[in-house]
């Protein structure tokens, strides 16, 4: 009868399966060196490309701007702290660069474009004048449609043909211009300038706030009274003023009513006749 506590000795292991044991292991190992290499490889060509980035071969050797009619090309350099030969291509055009391009006063939007190794382009678009509006000093200040000031012209400055705004304080270039009374449609006069024809601006015509927000614009050298009324369809008033202005000679008359653009009524000057 067998002790039942005598040790029992394992069953001995089949050759085979040690081999293949043992070339599963060297497997593995060779697989997890690949890994290594590979990753180590990885890191060695980052390096190396982020050290050809950073190095004075990849600075900026050029300059293309594109679109800046009224904004000097050094300003625009300047605001973005871009210098050719001395900024390296991966930090130009960066979100603070082309914020502050924008913050220009006559920049609307600025878009960069790195062309590799050494080139970039700067692509400008302005925004449009759309008023005069007077300001300190007898100057004028040049804005567009949003309020935006974009110049400030000197006293006997040649002025841009536009319509101007009364009712409105002037601001330094880049700022807005601000509403002289708190029941002055600053936006409502803005669009109205925005949508006076040519040659309507060119007779020297004045927009403003009358009573109860409606507009009310002076024409002429003789600054006809002009009756718009409320804002929504002013392109349309303008449209037929310029068409008056054409066809009838308004120095004879004191005053036109477009508050009903369809029925336009006019006020001839006491002691005169208009037929």
């Amino acid at each position: 009868m067998t002790d039942l506590l005598d040790p029992v000795s394992p069953p001995p292991i089949d050759p085979r399966f040690r081999r293949r044991w043992a070339e599963a292991r060297r497997e593995e190992g060779r697989r997890r060196l690949r890994i290594l290499l590979s990753v180590a490889g990885a890191l060695a060509v980052v390096a190396g490309v982020m050290g050809l980035l950073h190095s004075p071969l990849m600075r900026v050797r050029r300059v293309t701007i594109l679109g800046n009619v009224h904004t000097p090309r050094p300003e625009l350099l300047a605001a973005a702290g871009l210098s050719e030969g001395g900024t390296l291509m991966i930090d130009a055009g960066s979100g603070a660069d082309q914020r502050a391009i924008q913050a220009l006063p006559w920049v609307g939007t600025a878009h960069f474009a790195r062309h590799w190794p050494w080139a970039l382009v700067i692509t400008v678009h302005e925004r449009a004048p759309a008023a005069l509006v007077p300001a300190s000093r007898g100057g004028i200040d040049v804005v567009d449609r949003t309020g935006r000031v974009l110049e400030v012209l000197a006293p006997g400055e040649r002025r841009p043909v536009l319509a101007v705004l009364q009712g409105a304080r002037g601001a330094p270039a880049g700022q807005r211009v601000s509403p002289a009374g708190p029941s002055t449609d600053l936006a409502a006069l803005l669009a109205a300038a925005a949508s006076t024809p040519p040659a309507l601006a060119g007779d020297g015509l004045t927009l403003g706030a009358g009573p109860n927000g409606q507009l009310v614009a002076y024409y002429g050298p003789d600054k006809v009274v002009v009756l718009l009324g409320n804002p929504p369809q002013i392109a349309y008033k303008l449209a037929v003023l310029g068409e008056l202005a054409k066809r009838v000679q308004l120095s004879g008359y004191s005053q036109v009513d477009l508050r009903v653009p369809g029925r336009p009524a006019l006020s001839p000057v006491p002691g005169t006749s208009n037929n």
